[in-house]
């Protein structure tokens, strides 16, 4: 099984605020295994070495049966809105120790960097950079850039240059619509969200990037969150508003033009999902390794009993498929 959503970083950054200034995020060690994510001082989130150390991911990996891990940065990271040439640096540090986790362990680990959206014309460089250098699939980019839309004409380099290079883009949503309203009760993880990956899903649509572009590889992350659900309406607003969008054929079309992890916990809509998009366009994805993740990995594709090539597809073979990597590429754990 091959699990193409999961986080991580290494166990230091630098102090970024004393050198750029702003609100940068900081990992503080709490204790030999345990460390705060800190943003401009303030608590973000309490984390443990499994977001660090290659040792404890294998013996969860082991444990649910998952042969591959897909490493990303966790998205608090992607730093948007600061200082481009601090987010240059906070960004190699971690491909690098991304692209370090994966000579390590080049059977049980594929990865994803991260590039400075907000200045698209490095992000593009690095891009490259990412998958000619550091050999990794591709990039994790946030919904959006500092509230700009994935469809800002400025972001074209950036699209143009993962197109060129065959490179995975994994959306993943941050900066959610609406956080305000929506610090209760958990909201802003929940609905948040998921209406933040349905935005960026069609704004990609509507803008025309999947049409200028049509080389592009994007996974969605959540199984791309609200998007299909409310498809009909945005078929039905693109109808009837001229402006509404910049493509010639009906929004709803395109839904196989997106790749989906899994991680929407209920077999029934996990069905629903594949039924509608097709076992190759998922992949399993968990958000290990964090307390929302889904334990063991695929535990909703196997609960939803569906026949053994659907769930083939989903375990491992949309996966390689995406990542360019050959089966013998991935360790043998099956579940």
């Amino acid at each position: 099984m091959v699990d193409v959503h999961t986080h991580g970083l290494p166990r230091y950054l630098p102090n970024f605020t004393n050198r750029f200034g702003g609100s940068w995020p900081e990992l503080v060690q709490t204790g030999s295994c345990t460390a705060d994510i800190l943003v401009g001082g303030r608590h973000f989130r309490s984390i443990t070495d499994h977001c660090w150390d290659p040792q404890r991911r294998l013996e969860d990996m082991d444990a649910d049966g998952v042969a591959m891990q897909v490493v990303s940065p966790i998205p608090i990271t992607f730093s948007y809105g600061l200082n481009h040439e601090g987010v240059a640096t906070l960004s190699r540090i971690q491909n690098e120790w991304i692209a370090g986790l994966v000579r390590d362990h080049p059977s049980r680990f594929a990865g994803l960097g991260t590039v400075p959206l907000q200045d698209p014309a490095r992000a593009a460089e690095m891009a490259v950079a990412i998958v000619r250098d550091l050999k990794l699939a591709g990039v994790e980019i946030g919904s959006n850039v500092g509230g700009r839309s994935l469809d800002d004409p400025a972001l074209e380099p950036f699209f143009a240059a993962c197109a060129e290079e065959s490179a995975l883009i994994f959306v993943h949503p941050c900066n959610v619509l609406g956080a305000d309203r929506l610090s209760k009760h958990g909201l802003a993880h929940s609905i948040g969200m998921g209406a933040e990956t349905a935005a960026a899903a069609a704004s990609l649509v509507l803008g025309g990037v999947l049409d200028r572009h049509p080389g592009l590889k994007i996974l969605l992350a959540h199984g791309g969150g609200a998007f299909l659900g409310l498809l009909s309406r945005i078929d039905r607003i693109w109808e009837c508003l001229p402006q509404a969008g910049d493509t010639s054929d009906r929004p709803s079309s395109y839904v196989g033009r997106f790749y989906y992890d899994s991680l929407v916990f209920d077999p029934d809509a996990l069905a629903a999902l594949i039924a509608r998009v097709g076992a190759e366009r998922v992949a399993i994805g968990t958000d290990y390794p964090f307390m929302i993740a889904e334990r063991p990995a695929g535990a909703a594709l196997f609960a939803a009993g569906l026949i053994e090539a659907v769930t083939t597809s989903v375990t491992s073979t949309t996966a390689t498929t995406i990542l360019g990597l050959s089966q013998d590429r991935v360790g043998s754990h099956p579940r």
